[in-house]
Parts: structure tokens; C-alpha cells; sequence
């Protein structure tokens, strides 16, 4: 890896962890938080210089005849790489200088290119439902205390046709907030997520599904992933988010009481978001003018199939542990194995298929 490409990489990092967190930004490029924060505190204090690896021999000399030299091949052409200005300024002017001072001289002035230009592409579903984007929205701070948000719109048409906020970001609080919404708006064709842990899986599986793609892939629903470092792939919610952020939270965050609060406030929000506020890409007409709900009713099954599933021993006193709690089961199960189902805050034990106990966590 060559100091440019490091430092792209850092400013990627840290580009992501100002948009969508500390926690996103770690997880989607495969870093400790340690790492983020440390990298936001240089680039904070010695900005772009900052990132770079510090010499092992002290830096090249750059006298100032070399400096415009260097500025002018590249202003005459400002597609022109770090390793392109290198080389015309050897054939030009007859020295030879390292690509660092290049990139160095051409990062003072302004001009390095740190990413190859690309032409923004926009796209959109010819029709509702074909296609809905999910977006997690981690650790807001509220007067009730830290939140995540679940929510997905619909690529055709803007509308949101649901989430929930939720206190934690694992997979049962997670799965949990999408089926109400599979309950109430049906099943799309395909749902497009970034590759988070949850949804994805760890970047290091080697074979297997999470719990949300099994889910979506049991009903005929196609999950996609937006491509490593291209937000803009899920542009309409990550468009939605700081919307959402601007015009309701910071409304609202100073004066919740508790999460249900929190999520019935939102409820309001989002209709008034889906039914009347003019959307500029829909012609100023709300999204609720454009949308219309699936045909493809939700499975009454929809709950199981998002559970996600332990197995678990019932010990000798008739109770089984789950994230450090013991619940009571029927003490004909003793030195039996049951599966536990966790979605939202209900823990489902089962056992040979059938239920024989439920609780709220």
C-alpha cells in the first residue's frame, strides 16, 4: 500500500465516521472505534498532513523552482495522477522526484486527486415496492437515553414506509422493528442494506446466511448490499437520514419521556412526511400520491421467520439462561435442550416445534 492509497483509505474512514458514527465507521471498514477516534483527533489537529506515515529519514527538499513545477503540470491537466505530474516533470524539466513530494507539494496547494472522478449516477424503481433501502442509524442521543432507528423507503417512490427506534442495535431489536412493517405495507422484491455485521454477516464468514437474509430469502425477497465505500448506491435513505436528524429529531430529542414516546412521536412524523410534505423528485407531491401498498401480503409466519434462534440446556431447578437471565421453563423439559426465540423484546422457548413458554425481556 503506498502513502496515497494509505491516506485515502484514513480519509474514508474518517469521512464515513462524520456522516454515520464512530461505530459505523468501524464496522464497515474493518477497524476498531480506538482507530476512528484516534484519526479524527489528527486529522482534527494537523489536518490532511496529518495522515500520513511519518518518514522513516527526514523529508525531500523541495526548492521553489520545483514546487511551481510541480503545481503547473498538474493545473494543466487536473485528471492527472500523483505518478503522471512525477513523470512529466522528469521529462520537462529534468528532475527527479519522488511521488510523496509530488503528492506533498499538489496536497499544500489543494490539488491532489484523491479518488478518480466519477459521474454521479441516479437511478430509481420504475414501480412501488420493487425495491425498499434500510438504513440503522446508531446511538442517537435522547432525554430518554441512547437510540438506534431502523427505517426503510421506497426507492420509487420516497416514502417511508416505516422503522422503529429501538435501545439496541443486535439482531432481535433489529429484525424485531421490521415486522411491523412487513405487516403492514407486504413484502417488497428486494430490500437494499449496507454490509453490516447484522445484515451481511462478519466480513470474515466463509459460508452461511445471517438471520435477516435467511428470513427474506424464505418469503422470496432478494436482499442486495450497496458496495463497500459507495454510499451514494443507497442514496435515498442515506438522503432520508439527515432529514429525518434535521426535522424531527432535534425537535423532539430534548423532550421525550421514554422509547415509547419517542416511537409514537415518530409515528406522527412519518405520516406527516408520507401525506403531506412536497417531495422536490416526485413533482412536489408527497410520497403517499405515488405509493401503494405490496400485493405480496406478509406470511403469517413472518415472526418466526425473523426470530433469531438459540439452543439452550434447562438445568436441574426448571430455568434456561439467556443474556444473563434465567427464565422458568415446565419442569418435564429438566436435562432437555429448547430452542429460544428472540425477536424485540419477546423470548419464544420452544421445544420438538411446539411453544411451552413466552416472556418479555
Amino acid at each position: 500500500m503506498t502513502r496515497e492509497t494509505a491516506v485515502v483509505d484514513r480519509l474514508r474512514i474518517i469521512e464515513t465516521a462524520k456522516q454515520a458514527g464512530v461505530s459505523q465507521a468501524a464496522r464497515q471498514h474493518q477497524c476498531s472505534r480506538t482507530t476512528v477516534y484516534a484519526l479524527l483527533a489528527r486529522y482534527a489537529s494537523g489536518g490532511l498532513e496529518s495522515l500520513f506515515n511519518r518518514p522513516r529519514g527526514p523529508l525531500e527538499p523541495v526548492v521553489p523552482d520545483l514546487v511551481e513545477a510541480i503545481v503547473a503540470v498538474k493545473v494543466e491537466g487536473l485528471h492527472r495522477s500523483t505518478t503522471k505530474v512525477q513523470q512529466l516533470v522528469d521529462e520537462r524539466y529534468g528532475w527527479r522526484v519522488s511521488r510523496q513530494t509530488v503528492w506533498r507539494v499538489l496536497s499544500a496547494r489543494g490539488l491532489a486527486r484523491l479518488t478518480d472522478p466519477e459521474p454521479l449516477q441516479r437511478f430509481a424503481r420504475p414501480q412501488p415496492n420493487q425495491l425498499w433501502q434500510l438504513d440503522l442509524k446508531e446511538d442517537v442521543r435522547t432525554a430518554a437515553g441512547k437510540v438506534q432507528l431502523v427505517t426503510l423507503v421506497d426507492d420509487a417512490t420516497r416514502f417511508c414506509v416505516g422503522g422503529r427506534w429501538v435501545r439496541s442495535q443486535a439482531e432481535p431489536a433489529v429484525l424485531g422493528a421490521l415486522v411491523p412493517v412487513f405487516r403492514q405495507w407486504g413484502l417488497p422484491d428486494a430490500v437494499l442494506s449496507d454490509r453490516a455485521a447484522i445484515f451481511y454477516g462478519p466480513a470474515t464468514r466463509q459460508a452461511g446466511l445471517t438471520t435477516y437474509q435467511l428470513a427474506l430469502e424464505a418469503r422470496g425477497v432478494r436482499a442486495c448490499f450497496a458496495k463497500a465505500y459507495k454510499p451514494r448506491t443507497k442514496g435515498k435513505v442515506e438522503k432520508f437520514i439527515p432529514f429525518v436528524e434535521r426535522d424531527f429529531m432535534r425537535e423532539v430529542a430534548d423532550q421525550v419521556t421514554d422509547l415509547a414516546d419517542l416511537n409514537q412521536r415518530w409515528a406522527s412524523w412519518v405520516r406527516w412526511y408520507n401525506e403531506q410534505r412536497p417531495h422536490s423528485s416526485l413533482g412536489d407531491l408527497p410520497p403517499a400520491r405515488r405509493y401503494q401498498a405490496s400485493r405480496r401480503a406478509a406470511p403469517a409466519e413472518v415472526e418466526r421467520l425473523c426470530r433469531v434462534e438459540v439452543q439452550r440446556n434447562v438445568a436441574r431447578d426448571a430455568t434456561s439462561s439467556l443474556g444473563g437471565q434465567r427464565y422458568p421453563v415446565p419442569a418435564e423439559f429438566m436435562g432437555r435442550h429448547v430452542w429460544g426465540g428472540l425477536l424485540g423484546n419477546q423470548l419464544t422457548v420452544e421445544h420438538a416445534g411446539q411453544t411451552v413458554a413466552t416472556f418479555q425481556r
